[in-house]
């Protein structure tokens, strides 16, 4: 027994030491456990030990029928290829003063720019058909059409088709919230339903608290709605600023918050357990009204699914949706909300009578007889990869003292750019050689960040997509010169 012991031990620490020095990247997958056994000339139970043994330290993850990745929290050392802690973007400094909004006609002109088929689609955050249940959805589709002959001739007024309501329910009740189906509403997308929940809470001109910086189609949102925004500064890795959210309560009358907690956009972070829990203590004592935006939420990098706000306060107006995992073109997302329940389902009337009832019972049969939660693992890490080789890239294609994101999840990477480079002019240059991106003043209703722009990594690996990569470091490059 302790020959064995120190046999699992020794390749333990062989692995330990493999993953340190760089043979294995954060989010790769190891290989597998027979694999490993003929490689060591050990048993396929001693390898099983040393593995037990290596992700007790948390350096290595199981994921379900996947098999063993690096932990994201084992950080590359300083010989690693990969960008550092040290090299994120910084947290910028933000004036706690409420102001109007003005986005339009930069929402508008990237959405046009989606539209053309030779562009280089790095600006919206929209996921490539490679990383969306396409096959599955169509599956579906199918099977709703040849099944079910009331898909079409009626509407499902809110709060929307029960069986699909109850399939979303069961799913937060595995993220520890207490929902019910009678508490989902369907909603036509995420955004939809951030508007229905501001439009419950706030009047026009009243002030909204934001994370900064922040999803610029929130703010379009805020500005359609004759809103005022107060930015809050965000960390790179921790997210909003909780001190400096304190403050803006103290200063202003702010009606509600608005933010994504788990995996930002554009930073990709995640808030902790202790910080949401703050998070909600302070909303409660200021009577400000929580908005979560959980769209990225099963889109997180590890192997374990953060939990929402919802979980740690019911009274959380919760919005999401599967625009970014299943399908966009479905635009089926959804509401929950314990004290605004009423006014939401009459606004969903109002504003659109009802969620498309084809797409509810599309989503319900993909639910019901898909494995999503295999599709999700299977993206999860497509996304690990993906993000480390664009990250990797951006280190070698850009100027000294870029700096990138590190996203706990999701699919885009926000990056910072030497001080005099401006992005309204990278996005111009970029427009000419047919790559869009996203300008960092987009993410802001005081038009900051001139210095820094996102970028949508859901896309196929391929040498158009490298080529628009290296193509944009060079523009950065020209700008210094």
């Amino acid at each position: 027994m302790v020959n064995v012991m120190k046999r699992y031990e020794q390749v333990a620490q062989t692995l330990i030491q493999e993953i340190e020095g760089g043979l294995y990247q954060n989010g790769e997958r190891l290989p597998g456990v027979r694999k490993l056994a003929r490689h060591f000339q050990m048993s396929v139970s001693t390898i099983v030990e040393a593995l037990k043994l290596v992700e007790d330290q948390g350096i290595i993850e199981v994921a379900e029928r996947s098999g063993h990745f690096v932990s994201l929290k084992c950080r590359d050392d300083e010989n690693s290829s990969s960008l550092d802690t040290v090299n994120l973007p910084t947290m910028s400094r933000v004036n706690l003063k409420p102001c109007p909004v003005t986005q339009s006609e930069w929402v508008m002109n990237l959405v046009r720019a989606t539209l053309e088929p030779d562009v280089v689609q790095l600006g919206a955050a929209v996921p490539h058909a490679d990383y969306l249940a396409v096959k599955g959805i169509n599956k579906a589709l199918k099977a709703v059409c040849n099944q079910y002959k009331d898909h079409s001739d009626h509407y499902d007024f809110a709060p929307g088709y029960e069986p699909l309501r109850s399939q979303i329910a069961l799913r937060m009740e595995a993220l520890q919230c207490q929902v019910q189906s009678a508490d989902v509403v369907i909603t036509n997308g995420c955004q939809n339903a951030l508007i229905l929940a501001l439009k419950a809470v706030t009047d026009p001109g009243d002030v909204v608290a934001i994370e900064s910086p922040t999803f610029y189609g929130l703010l379009h949102v805020i500005e359609s709605l004759g809103l005022k925004a107060i930015e809050i500064p965000a960390d790179p890795v921790s997210g909003i600023s909780i001190p400096a959210l304190s403050l803006a309560f103290e200063q202003w009358n702010v009606r509600a918050c608005v933010l994504i907690p788990n995996y930002g956009n554009p930073l990709g972070h995640c808030m902790s357990n202790d910080a949401k829990r703050a998070l909600v203590m302070l909303a409660k004592e200021n009577n400000v009204q929580l908005i979560e935006d959980d769209i990225y939420g099963d889109l997180g990098l590890g192997n374990q699914r953060a939990l929402p706000l919802l979980a740690f306060d019911r009274e959380v107006i919760y919005c999401s949706s599967f625009s970014k995992t299943l399908s966009p073109g479905l635009r089926v997302g959804w509401i929950i909300s314990a004290r605004q329940q009423e006014t939401i389902e009459h606004l969903q009337y109002v504003n659109s009578l009802s969620a498309s009832t084809l797409a509810q019972r599309v989503v319900y049969e993909y639910l019901r007889y898909q494995s999503y939660d295999r599709y999700l693992r299977e993206t999860r890490n497509k996304y690990r990869q993906q993000l480390r080789q664009v990250r990797a890239l951006i280190q070698t294609s850009f100027p000294n003292g870029t700096k990138v994101s590190d996203p706990a999840g999701g699919f885009v990477l926000w990056i910072e750019c030497p001080p005099t480079v401006d992005t309204t002019v990278l996005y111009e240059m970029a427009l000419e050689k047919n790559i869009s991106i996203a300008p960092g003043p987009m993410f802001s209703p005081r038009k900051k960040y001139r210095r820094c722009f996102r970028i949508n990594c859901a896309q196929p690996w391929n040498a158009k997509f490298q080529w628009a990569i290296v193509t944009l470091g060079g523009l950065v490059s020209r700008q210094l010169e």
